[in-house]
C-alpha cells in the first residue's frame, strides 16, 4: 500500500474516481476546473470517461504497472499524470500504480483526442506564419529579447505545454532564464526549435500584449495552446464588453496580435466601469486567474471606519466631517505638524505621528477582515523619489532596500497562539515587503530607462485574493502565510500616484494574512480595498504638500529592525484602541 496525499492508505485494489479526484485537487487544495487545465488533451479526455465507472480499477502500487495498465504518477509540481499503456513515465516522477481501463473506452479517447488535435493544429498555422514573418522580417531575435526581459519582470511563470515545462520560479525549477532556454533560441534557427518552443514564444508574446506579464501567470499551472489562447481572449473580450454595455463584435475573425491589443485596450475602460477587476491566487499552481466583481465606483468607505475614526479626533484632534477623504487628508496634515514639533530626530526615528496614521489604517483592515496581521509598505522618505530632472529615474534607482518600509502589525488578538513566534514572524514579513517594494519600484518606468542589470518586477496593479500561498514560497512558509488579501494602490480607477514628474502603480498597499481558515471572502477584499482608498488619499495628501512647499513632509519613522524587536506596535496608540484597551490613549 501507498499513501494518499491525505495520508489514508489505499487498497490494492481502490475506486479509480476517489483516487484520481484526490490527486487532481490535492484533496481538494485546488478546483477541479484548474486541475482539469493541467493535463494534455489526451489525459484530460481519459479522465472525463472513467470517472464514475465502476468497471475502471485503479491498482496502487510502486512498481511499474503491469502491461494494460495506463501508468498513474506525481511529481511535486506537475501533479497527476497519466500515460498511455506502454508509455515510459518520464523519470523522477512518483509511481502512484495504474488504472485498468476498457480497450473500448481507450479507443473512444483516441478518437476524441484527434479531433481536439487537429483544432489545435488549424490554430497553429497563425502561430506558425507569425514566426515565419518576424524571421523574414528580421524582428525574431528583438521580439526574443523583449520576451525574456518581460519574463524576468513577473515573479513565477510556470506553463506546459503537452510534457514539456516553461518557467521561472521560487519552487527551483526555471528553464526559461537561468537554463537558458530563451537565450538558445536567438543562437538558433527557427527549424531547429522544438514545437513547444515555437508555441510559447508566440502565445506568451501574444498574452503580453493583452495584458502585460501577468497574462502568463494566468497559465500558470495550465497547459499552454493555440486553441486555448486564442478561446481565451475571445471570452475575455465578452467580459469586458458585458462590463462596458458594448457589443463584443467578432473578435473570433481577428488576427491573434489584433485580438491581444484589442483586449488590452478594453482592459483600461474596464477598470473605469462598475465592476472591479481581481485576481484569484492558487499557491499550489502558481496560478492567477483575473474574475471580476461587481464594486460600484468610488469605491472608498461610505463612512470612515471606526477605529481611523476615534484615532484621529482623539490623537490628531480631528473631529470627523463626514467626508472621508476629506478627513484622511486633515488627519495627514496633522499628523505631519505633529512630526515637524517632536522633540528631535532621535525621537521620529523610533516613532513618528504620520507612521502611527498608517498603523491605525492597517490596524482597522485587520480588526475588519478578522485577519492575524497586516501591512503596508512603501518608501520611506518621498524626497527619495526625486530625480535630476522631473519624471526621470534617477532617484529611484539610487533606492536601496533599507530606503523602504513595512508597517507590518499583528491582531491585538488573533495572534495570542503563536506565542513568543510573533515578533519574528511579523519582522520576517516586514523585510519581506520592504525588500518587494525595492523590487517594484522602477516598474512604471520604461524600459529604456532602467540599467540592464538593475532586477525588478512589474508592481501588482489590481487587488488578490490568494488561497494556499504557503506551498513553493519559502517567504510564505516562514511568516506562515495560508491565506492572503492584497489591494494595490495607486488603484487603477484613480490616476496614478503623481510625485516629481512621474506617476507610479503599485507603492503602496494593504496586504492581510491568515495562518489558518477560513479563506477570505469578497466581503473581506471589498473591505481591504476601502481601506486601501485610505492609504491612498494619505500619500496623496504628502505627495502635494511635499511638492507645493506647504508640509514639511520628513521620512515615515519606526517600522525598522529594532522597532519590531521591542514589539513598538504595542505603544502605538490605534493599537491600544484596537485591543478596547482606552487607558492611557489620550488626546493629542
Amino acid at each position: 500500500m501507498i499513501p494518499t496525499l491525505s495520508g489514508e492508505p489505499l487498497t490494492a485494489v481502490s475506486a479509480a474516481t476517489d483516487t484520481l479526484l484526490a490527486e487532481l485537487t490535492r484533496n481538494g487544495r485546488i478546483p477541479l476546473r484548474l486541475a482539469w487545465s493541467r493535463l494534455t488533451a489526451w489525459e484530460s479526455i481519459l479522465v472525463q470517461h472513467v470517472l464514475g465507472r465502476s468497471d475502471v480499477e485503479f491498482v496502487a502500487t510502486a512498481e511499474p504497472p503491469a502491461p494494460g495498465l495506463v501508468p498513474v504518477t506525481r511529481s511535486p509540481l506537475a501533479g497527476l499524470n497519466l500515460w498511455g499503456p506502454g508509455e515510459l513515465p518520464e523519470a523522477g516522477a512518483e509511481r502512484l500504480g495504474g488504472l485498468r481501463v476498457p480497450q473500448e473506452l481507450l479507443d473512444m479517447v483516441a478518437e476524441e483526442t484527434r479531433v481536439v488535435e487537429a483544432r489545435e493544429a488549424a490554430d497553429r498555422a497563425e502561430v506558425e506564419a507569425l514566426l515565419r514573418e518576424w524571421e523574414k522580417n528580421g524582428e525574431l531575435d528583438d521580439r526574443l529579447a523583449r520576451l525574456a526581459d518581460w519574463v524576468e519582470r513577473v515573479e513565477t511563470v510556470y506553463i506546459l505545454i503537452g510534457r514539456e515545462v516553461f518557467s521561472k520560479s521560487d519552487a527551483g525549477t526555471n528553464t526559461l532564464t537561468r537554463e537558458g532556454l530563451l537565450a538558445n533560441l536567438r543562437e538558433c534557427p527557427v527549424d531547429t526549435w522544438r514545437p513547444a518552443d515555437r508555441l510559447f514564444v508566440v502565445l506568451a508574446y501574444a498574452l503580453f500584449l493583452s495584458g502585460r506579464s501577468v497574462r502568463f501567470e494566468e497559465f500558470n499551472g495550465r497547459q499552454l495552446s493555440a486553441t486555448g489562447v486564442r478561446e481565451f481572449l475571445i471570452n475575455r473580450n465578452a467580459q469586458y464588453c458585458a462590463a462596458l454595455e458594448r457589443d463584443p463584435g467578432n473578435p473570433a475573425a481577428l488576427p491573434l496580435l489584433e485580438l491581444a491589443e484589442l483586449i488590452r485596450g478594453l482592459m483600461y475602460e474596464v477598470d473605469r466601469s462598475q465592476l472591479m477587476r481581481y485576481r484569484r491566487i492558487n499557491g499550489l499552481t502558481f496560478v492567477k486567474n483575473e474574475h471580476m466583481l461587481e464594486f460600484p465606483l468610488p469605491r472608498d468607505p461610505q463612512v470612515m471606519p471606526d477605529l481611523i475614526a476615534r484615532h484621529g479626533e482623539l490623537n490628531l484632534g480631528i473631529t470627523p466631517s463626514g467626508n472621508v477623504r476629506e478627513d484622511v487628508r486633515a488627519m495627514t496634515v496633522a499628523a505631519v505638524a505633529l512630526d515637524a514639533e517632536a522633540a528631535s530626530e532621535e525621537v521620529l526615528r523610533e516613532h513618528s505621528a504620520v507612521g502611527e496614521l498608517l498603523g491605525a489604517i492597517v490596524l482597522s483592515a485587520i480588526v475588519t477582515t478578522d485577519s492575524d496581521y497586516g501591512m503596508s509598505s512603501s518608501v520611506r522618505d518621498l524626497n527619495g523619489l526625486r530625480g535630476a530632472r522631473p519624471g526621470g529615474p534617477d532617484g529611484v534607482l539610487a533606492l536601496k532596500k533599507g530606503d523602504f518600509f513595512c508597517c507590518c502589525l499583528p491582531s491585538p488578538t488573533r495572534m495570542a497562539h503563536v506565542g513568543e513566534e510573533t515578533t519574528p514572524i511579523i519582522w520576517r514579513a516586514a523585510q519581506r515587503m520592504m525588500y518587494n517594494r525595492w523590487h517594484f519600484a522602477p516598474g512604471e518606468y520604461d524600459r529604456a530607462e532602467i540599467p540592464e542589470k538593475r532586477h525588478y518586477f512589474f508592481p501588482p496593479q489590481i487587488p488578490d485574493i490568494a488561497e494556499h500561498s504557503e506551498f513553493h514560497h519559502g517567504g510564505h512558509v516562514a511568516s506562515r502565510v495560508r491565506y492572503t488579501l492584497r489591494a494595490p494602490g495607486a488603484q487603477v480607477w484613480h490616476p496614478p500616484f503623481s510625485v516629481f514628474g512621474h506617476g507610479y502603480r503599485g507603492c503602496y498597499d494593504i496586504r492581510l494574512v491568515r495562518m489558518e481558515g477560513p479563506p477570505y471572502t469578497m466581503t473581506e477584499l471589498v473591505d481591504a480595498v476601502r481601506h486601501c482608498s485610505l492609504v491612498d488619499e494619505m500619500w496623496r495628501t504628502l505627495a502635494q504638500g511635499l511638492q507645493d512647499g506647504t508640509l514639511p513632509v520628513g521620512p515615515v519613522g519606526g517600522f525598522d529592525k529594532a522597532w519590531y524587536a521591542s514589539q513598538a506596535w504595542e505603544r502605538l496608540r490605534p493599537y491600544a484602541l484596537a485591543a478596547g484597551d482606552l487607558a492611557g490613549v489620550s488626546p493629542a
